[in-house]
Parts: structure tokens; sequence; C-alpha cells
């Protein structure tokens, strides 16, 4: 995200795709927010409210009559989530010269764990309690870690309908709180393919219990010793899938004609 100043007294916000083609514009008066022009009303309300509440929670940003001109681009299509909102909140929380925590939870219902992934620099365990959170990075185990693969299921799920029905949802205890906190203890300390391949099935078997839906592996039964995990909202999205033979899994996105999938060393970022 780019934010250019000149003279004037507005917001114009430009998002851009991966391939630097506008496919978002808005302008937001600067005295109250309000929206003066736009190509999508609900996407320029998302960028309002956050707008409205970094200046809420820190005075001096934007108390300057300037015209601010923002160009946020995408590196991937949109379609794909990749937690572009949280990303979004991230640098508008630095421009603001807030905690990008501070700002997620004024706006949003969630736990918080995307905006550690937007910040973080490898992988995280990542905790929130009533009154506080916690986040701490691992080293991941490099067999498990060079064998997974994600991939895209043609859909895109609305994570905050998915966190709603969540906060909804009255089904769950402490013990699979505790339950689901130990599957992520053991994955961090360093548990290699066989292993992971169990624990990601219990995870799925667990969590179709809690919130009502499918395993989402059911869709996928040719997967044989492997295991095919949610990822994001429930069932949509991007999924993991995960195999002994690598050969076996790149084959079968190819018999199944997946077009969108990645090597999971190939996109994510690793001090």
């Amino acid at each position: 995200m780019k934010v250019r100043e000149s003279s004037g007294a507005e917001i114009h916000w430009i998002s851009q795709n991966e391939n630097k083609e506008k496919w978002f514009e808005c302008k937001l008066n600067l005295i109250d927010f309000s929206i003066e022009k736009t190509t999508d009303e609900e996407k320029a309300l998302f960028i309002q409210s956050l707008i409205r509440a970094a200046a809420q929670l820190n005075s001096d940003f934007l108390s300057q009559w300037k015209k601010y001109r923002v160009v946020a681009q995408l590196e991937f299509d949109s379609g794909w989530g990749w937690g572009s909102s949280s990303t979004l909140i991230t640098n508008i929380a630095h421009w603001a010269d807030l905690s990008p925590f501070e700002l997620y939870f004024e706006t949003q219902n969630g736990s918080g764990y995307d905006v550690a992934a937007a910040i973080a620099s490898g992988p995280v365990l990542y905790q929130k309690k009533e009154d506080e959170l916690s986040f701490e990075g691992f080293d991941i185990n490099p067999d498990l870690l060079n064998q997974s693969y994600v991939f895209y299921q043609g859909k895109k799920s609305d994570s905050a309908k998915a966190v709603k029905a969540w906060g909804e949802n009255k089904r769950w205890s402490v013990k699979d709180v505790e339950r689901v906190s130990d599957m992520s203890r053991t994955i961090a300390g360093g548990c290699g393919v066989e292993e992971a391949i169990r624990i990601f099935k219990e995870h799925e078997n667990l969590i179709s219990g809690l919130v009502g839906l499918p395993v989402i592996q059911d869709k996928y039964p040719e997967f044989g010793e492997g295991v095919v995990k949610s990822l994001g909202a429930w069932g949509g999205d991007f999924a993991l899938a995960l195999h002994p033979d690598q050969v076996f899994v790149e084959q079968y996105f190819e018999q199944r004609s997946v077009d969108t999938w990645f090597r999971l060393t190939d996109i994510i970022l690793i001090d």
C-alpha cells in the first residue's frame, strides 16, 4: 500500500489487482469520511469503517488538510482470499501509527489470528483469551513443509459470515479447545508427515462436529492415505493437501483438473 500526499481535502482510494489494473475506487471526504464517489458501495463502506476507526483511535491521523492518494495492490487473484482483509487492516494501522490488533478489534469480530499471520515472518501459535492474546513463532518440520500443498476449490468463502456463524455456535467446550491446542503444539513440536496426517484428520472431524458441516475430505475420497484439510472459512477458498507421496498429489491435481495449486514452500514467507 502506497500513500501520496498533495493539496486538497479528501482520501482517494484505488485498489489494483495483481496486474496493476484498477478494480475498485472510492473517494472519502476528509471532514467526516463520507463517501463522495465509489465503484462499489460495500467495499467503500469497509474502507470508510477502517479509516474512521483509525482516526478515532489516533486523533493525529489525517488531522492535516491534504489530499491522500492511496494505492493498494494485491499480489494474487482477489478471489483467493489469502488474508487480504487482515493485510489491509494491518497496512492502514501502520499508516495511522496504530497496533494492527487495536484497529482489528475495533472494527472486526474475529479472533485476530489472521492479523498475527499478516505481521509474522513464519509459522505462529496464536491464542486469544478473554482479556489477552499471545502468539509465538516456531520452526516447522522441513519434511512436513515440503510435502504440503494448497489448492483452490473454485469458490470464495465469506470469512465475516463464517465468524458470525461460529460466534452463534454454542457446541464447543473447553475440552475441545484444549484438544485443538494440543494438536497445534504437536505440529509446532516438529512432528512428521504421518503424524500430521493423523492430526489433521482428527482436527477435521472435531471441527466438522462443532460447525455441523461435512468433513471436506468427503469431496476427495480418492486421496487415500493422505488428507485434505479445510483452511480459513470452513469448506471454501483453499484447502491443504498432504500425502506421503508427492508425485501422487501432483498427479491427483492433474486428473481432477485442479488448475490453481501451489507447493506450500512456494508461497509462504519463512525468515
